[in-house]
């Protein structure tokens, strides 16, 4: 395995980078030089301590779970289990890593099956090679390179329509997708409570009918995450969208 990475300036600009608390911005980061060429790597949280931060003695697995499932939760990594053993792989890995066909080494571990075309044979990474998955997350680099802020409604749009695709959402009217709060609307629906239907118009779409953007909406979803107490994600997210309703009175 490589003994570096790249790292691209998209991810300063990465909306789901900048949703995640600075601790799992951190191990996020430092999580990438650590995957094998088809970025994958042991997803065991105490792996993941000794290995990636293991001289932050203050985080606890639990913490490191907890910083892991945000960084799921945005999209930027999957994470699963096969044969009682946890793997991590990076969805958009081949967009921002190059690997020269005589240095490739094909992975050891499990890919991801859920919603993804995994090949059987060798693969060579490419610099303007993409898999189906590398588009559900982030921004494409030209996209970044002309306007992130002219592009985000846009790109915020189309990642959630996709994320939705591969993670066989049922029921869900993609084509409805019309606004950067519609897509975070729906994205905290999935998050939060996927399998509760109703919730996603009584819930997440009416909080924007009550004028909350779509920054908030991913804030919401970022501190309920990262509240692994929290039994009941519904009623927690439309008491913040109270809150938030009653300072903005307050302010006029």
């Amino acid at each position: 395995m490589a003994k570096a990475r790249m790292l691209h300036k998209a991810i300063s600009l990465s909306e789901q980078v900048n949703n995640l608390s600075l601790p799992a911005q951190l191990l996020f980061t430092w999580l990438i030089p650590h995957a094998d060429d088809e970025g994958r790597l042991k997803g065991n949280p105490k792996y993941i301590k000794a290995l990636v931060v293991p001289y932050h003695h203050e985080w606890t697995s639990e913490e490191i779970e907890s910083f892991l499932q945000e960084i799921e939760q945005q999209g930027l990594i999957y994470s699963w289990e096969a044969d009682g053993k946890q793997y991590i792989e990076f969805p958009t890995w081949k967009r921002y890593q190059y690997i020269a066909k005589d240095r490739f080494h094909e992975s050891e571990l499990p890919f991801y099956k859920e919603g993804v075309d995994n090949p059987s044979t060798p693969r060579t990474q490419s610099v303007a090679k993409m898999t189906s998955q590398a588009n559900v997350v982030e921004s494409n680099i030209e996209e970044i390179n002309k306007s992130e802020i002219k592009n985000n409604s846009k790109r915020d749009i189309k990642s959630l329509k996709e994320i939705l695709e591969v993670k066989h959402i049922p029921d869900t009217n993609k084509s409805s997708i019309n606004s950067r709060e519609e897509a975070a609307a729906y994205y905290a629906w999935k998050a939060l409570e996927p399998y509760n239907k109703p919730a996603l118009q009584s819930t997440y779409l009416n909080a924007i009918r009550q004028g909350i953007t779509a920054d908030k909406i991913y804030q919401f979803v970022s501190e309920i995450k990262q509240d692994r107490t929290i039994k009941n994600p519904g009623k927690v997210f439309n008491s913040k969208v109270k809150n938030c309703r009653i300072k903005e009175d307050d302010k006029s």
